[in-house]
């Protein structure tokens, strides 16, 4: 940039917010403090900029940063980009659906992040618990806890991620009878969850068979959003937990679609962001 170019700090707003937009074509996700790095300005102008953003439904707020707006997808992040995405969100919704394991449950625990966070959770229980697992990084967490019986179905891993797909794996869970399944999915609208892996919408789809009550773990950027295979109608998911992000009015439009709707409050002390 020439000296004759204007800064970050010196831009109008609408030439800030288009340098956030292009930062979000590329990225599913920011915090405020990376953005205001990037551009040189106050954390606060940030967060106006965003609450712009959001109300213009391009962006969807989340504590501490923003989420790209999807309506439909046929694709997921890489891993380790999933992986730092709606961390503070993530964690809140495990610790919220931890608390409805019982004693000697026996529990059907899906892939991917959120369901990472979850089985941290369920790793510091003190509780007795049979768990059935098709993600390897689930099991690495919970293998030689005394207080969980592990048992991880057979298959073949998924390129880039921790999961085991498969017929063997689907066989396997077609002989299970287990109290609760926890998943999650790439896409949430009114009349279905969704995924964009075929293979593992078939094994879903068998663990939700395979248990007496199915719990969808979501962070909020993933409502109002399709992909391309069909995972669970919403008569088949007995509760959704999601986070504080999630606006009012679709708070009490998808709490009319299934039995429980838990809004999962942030559970850390995160240190404030400095202006």
């Amino acid at each position: 940039m020439s000296e004759s170019d204007p800064g970050p700090e010196d831009l109008l707003p609408a030439a800030r917010r288009e340098r956030i937009l292009e930062w979000f074509a590329s990225y599913q996700a920011a915090s405020s403090q990376d953005l205001a790095k990037r551009l040189n300005t106050s954390i606060s102008t940030i967060r106006r900029d965003l609450d712009y953003l959001a109300a213009q439904g391009i962006v969807r707020r989340t504590h501490g940063g923003a989420v790209r707006v999807r309506r439909n997808t046929t694709f997921e992040p890489l891993l380790d980009e999933a992986r730092q995405m709606a961390v503070e969100e993530k964690r809140a919704i495990a610790v919220a659906a931890a608390k409805f394991l019982q004693p000697e449950h026996s529990v059907l625990i899906d892939s991917r992040s959120t369901l990472h966070h979850f089985a941290q959770v369920v790793a510091d229980l003190a509780i007795p618990l049979t768990v059935v697992t098709n993600d390897i990084h689930v099991a690495d967490i919970l293998v030689n806890r005394p207080h969980i019986r592990l048992v991880v179905p057979g298959g073949i891993c998924r390129h880039g991620a921790y999961t085991l797909l498969g017929e063997t794996g689907i066989n396997f869970v077609r002989e299970l009878r287990c109290d609760h399944f926890f998943f999650s999915s790439q896409a949430v609208d009114p009349e279905c969850a969704s995924d964009t892996s075929l293979e593992l919408v078939q094994l879903q789809r068998a663990m939700i068979d395979a248990a007496v009550e199915t719990t969808l773990l979501v962070d909020s950027s993933k409502f109002g959003t399709r992909a391309i295979y069909r995972t669970a109608a919403m008569d088949r998911i007995r509760r959704i937990i999601t986070d504080e992000g999630l606006h009012p009015e679709e708070r009490a439009r998808y709490g009319g679609l299934v039995p429980e709707f838990v809004v999962a409050p942030y559970v850390d002390e995160l240190p404030q962001e400095q202006e």
